[in-house]
C-alpha cells in the first residue's frame, strides 16, 4: 500500500477546505488508484511538490528532532 505511516510518529493534523467539485474530482481519484484515503492522496501529493522545489532534500538532512514530514 502507499504511504503507510509508522504507528509510533507524532503527526499533526490539517484542516483544509476544499470546494465541493475538488473534493468530487478527489474521490474518483481514489477509485481509479492504490491510495487508501484522502490523507493519503494529499501526502503523497505534498510530498511530490517538496521533492520539485527541492525541499525534501532539505528535510532529509535536518536532525530528526526537527523533521515531521
Amino acid at each position: 500500500m502507499v504511504g503507510l505511516l509508522p504507528r509510533n510518529r507524532e503527526l499533526k493534523v490539517w484542516r483544509v477546505p476544499v470546494t465541493p467539485k475538488l473534493d468530487s474530482i478527489l474521490e474518483k481519484a481514489l477509485e481509479l488508484n492504490a491510495y487508501v484515503s484522502k490523507s493519503d492522496f494529499i501526502r503523497e501529493a505534498v510530498r511530490e511538490k517538496l521533492a520539485k522545489m527541492g525541499l525534501m532534500e532539505t528535510l532529509a538532512k535536518q536532525p530528526s528532532g526537527m523533521r515531521n514530514g
